[in-house]
């Protein structure tokens, strides 16, 4: 079983966005390229559940097919789900602070960020390395 990590953060501006950073300790599935090149552990997932590059906005801008995402207030827990091998995606704590959780009552969408790096504060790397991608899902704050 692979443990996922989930960080919550939120854009800033007027109308901040809640976005979720998703990793896990171990990055790569056990396939090879054939150029001997480590598969990503997501790789499959990100073709299956629709997420775009995150440079590219106007491909995940718009609320994902087949995703939900649903957060807890009482105990902290978020339920995301989505398409093909993204069912079950993440459910578990969050650690979400009182912004996150305004933001998130507030615009009833999470932003999920997930890239080949062991913690959020690499991700803009991945970035620069066209290896992050994002999704736009529809979110329950409850």
């Amino acid at each position: 079983m692979i443990t996922m990590y989930a960080w919550p953060s939120t854009a800033d501006g007027p109308d901040a966005l809640p976005m979720v950073h998703f990793t896990t300790d171990q990055q790569e599935s056990g396939e090879v390229t054939p150029d001997g090149v480590q598969v990503w552990m997501f790789d499959t997932a990100i073709r299956d559940g629709g997420w775009a590059q995150f440079t590219d906005f106007e491909a995940w801008s718009a609320p994902a097919e087949g995703w939900q995402a649903f957060y807890r207030r009482e105990d902290d827990v978020l339920a995301v789900t989505g398409p093909g091998s993204c069912e079950g995606w993440y459910q578990g704590g969050l650690g979400a602070d009182s912004d996150w959780v305004g933001a998130a009552a507030a615009q009833q969408s999470v932003v999920l960020l997930a890239a080949p790096v062991q913690h959020p504060s690499l991700y803009a790397y991945a970035v620069e390395a066209g290896a992050a991608f994002a999704l736009l899902v529809p979110l329950v704050v409850i």
